[in-house]
């Protein structure tokens, strides 16, 4: 079994708003917890501009949004919401949501 690579979240979020080299949003395998505790896994979504929230769109800051809206491309392009929270992998790297806070002291 091979070790997964741990990811920090501002990574993981770069990697998600990326777009290809033709400017369409890149297409990643999510691992997600559920609102309920439960496991769910997505193996071929994309970030998604339509449906989005309030009248300007989706802010620029997820931090503050709190939420990813992403298109799921195995369901005829449903679209689909995740707290950023709830990310567990992206792409088959663990996400440190932490970033750092919990180090050991020296």
């Amino acid at each position: 079994m091979s070790v997964k690579q741990v990811i920090k979240r501002k990574v993981a979020m770069a990697w998600l708003r990326s777009d290809d080299a033709q400017g369409n949003p890149s297409v990643h395998s999510v691992k997600y917890r559920r609102l309920d505790g439960s496991i769910g896994y997505k193996k071929r979504v994309s970030k998604s501009f339509k449906n989005l929230p309030g009248e300007s769109g989706f802010r620029g800051n997820l931090n503050t949004n709190n939420e990813f809206l992403f298109v799921n491309h195995e369901k005829a392009n449903q679209p689909f919401r995740i707290k950023i929270d709830l990310l567990i992998e992206v792409d088959g790297h663990i996400i440190d949501h932490t970033n750092g806070e919990y180090a050991a002291a020296r």
